[in-house]
C-alpha cells in the first residue's frame, strides 16, 4: 500500500478590522480551530496572525471552510468589531515522510487567502477538480494570478443551511504524529502506522516501531485499532488508563492516543486520534 502524500493547507486569515482588537482576534481564532476539530483538520501554525491548517482531503478543507464563515456569523460582535475572515486552500503534494509541508503549497495557499474578501473562500482550479462532485457545485470561475493560476470561489452551505445534493455526512477519525496528519473514513477505510515509508503515519523510533506495526480501520460506523508488531500496541482513551494490544484489535473511542511499542508515559511515539465529521 503507498500512502496519499498530498496534503491540503487552508489559510484562515482574520479581516483587517478584526486584526484590531486582540478579543476578536482571539474569538476567531477559537471558532476557527474548533471548526477544524471538528472536520478533522489540524492547526499547524500561525503566520503573521494567519492560521496554516492541515486536512487530509479538499473535501476536508472545504466543508471546514463553509463551517467557518457560518461559525463567524453566528458571533456577536466583540468591542463593536464583527468578527470576520478570509480563507484560501490548496492541495499540493506532501515531502519526503509527510511530515512537511512544502513551501509551494503553503505559498500559493497565502496568495489564495491574500485574493479573498472578508466572508469569502477561494481555492485554486486545481483543488476544485480534486472536490467532491456535491461540492464542487458550489463554486465559481474568478479571474487569474498573474502566475496564471486560475482561481475559483466557494460559497458556503452552511451558511445558505442547505446539504450538497448527493453529499450524507461522513465520520471520520482524524489521527496526527509529529506534524503528520492522516484521515480514516468511508474514503479512506484503512490507515497503517510504522517504522516504513509507505505508511500513512511513519514512525521515527525503529526500535519501538515495526515495519507495519498497526492499522486503524473503518467498517460500519466504527473505527478499530489492530496490532501487527513485535512490541505491542497502547490504547488510552482520553481520561482512561491504557489497555495493551498483542497481534488484537480494540474499538476506538472519539479521542484518545495511541502508543508505539511501549505505554505513554514511558515512550515518546504517541499517535493522538479524535473523532470528527465531514458535512
Amino acid at each position: 500500500m503507498q500512502a496519499d502524500r498530498t496534503a491540503t493547507v487552508l489559510i484562515a486569515e482574520p479581516s483587517s478590522e478584526a486584526k484590531r482588537l486582540a478579543e476578536c482576534r482571539k474569538a476567531v481564532t477559537e471558532a476557527v480551530t474548533s471548526v477544524a476539530d471538528s472536520t478533522g483538520g489540524l492547526l499547524v501554525s500561525s503566520r503573521g496572525g494567519k492560521l496554516v491548517l492541515r486536512f487530509a482531503t479538499p473535501d476536508a478543507a472545504a466543508s471546514a471552510a463553509s463551517k467557518i464563515h457560518a461559525a463567524l456569523d453566528a458571533l456577536p460582535n466583540v468591542g463593536g468589531i464583527r468578527p470576520g475572515i478570509q480563507i484560501g486552500f490548496h492541495t499540493g503534494p506532501v515531502v519526503e515522510s509527510g511530515s512537511s509541508l512544502p513551501d509551494d503549497t503553503v505559498n500559493l495557499a497565502l496568495k489564495l487567502a491574500e485574493q479573498a474578501q472578508e466572508g469569502q473562500t477561494v481555492t485554486s482550479q486545481q483543488t476544485v477538480e480534486r472536490l467532491n462532485p456535491a461540492f464542487r457545485g458550489f463554486s465559481r470561475a474568478m479571474l487569474s494570478l498573474q502566475d496564471e493560476t486560475r482561481l475559483c470561489e466557494i460559497a458556503s452551505w452552511h451558511q445558505k443551511g442547505v446539504c450538497p445534493p448527493g453529499w450524507t455526512a461522513m465520520a471520520v477519525l482524524r489521527l496526527s504524529y509529529r506534524g503528520q496528519l492522516a484521515v480514516c473514513s468511508r474514503e479512506k477505510d484503512s490507515i497503517l502506522i510504522g517504522r516504513e515509508g509507505d505508511c500513512d503515519l511513519v514512525i521515527a523510533d525503529g526500535r519501538l516501531a515495526s515495519r507495519h506495526h498497526c492499522s486503524v480501520r473503518h467498517r460500519g460506523d466504527e473505527f478499530t485499532l489492530h496490532d501487527h508488531s513485535r512490541n505491542g500496541t497502547y490504547l488510552v482513551a482520553a481520561g482512561q488508563g491504557g489497555t495493551k494490544l498483542a497481534h488484537s484489535g480494540a474499538l476506538l473511542p472519539e479521542k484518545g492516543v495511541i502508543a508505539i511499542g511501549k505505554p505513554p508515559e514511558g515512550g515518546p511515539e504517541v499517535v493522538e486520534f479524535c473523532y470528527a465529521v465531514v458535512t
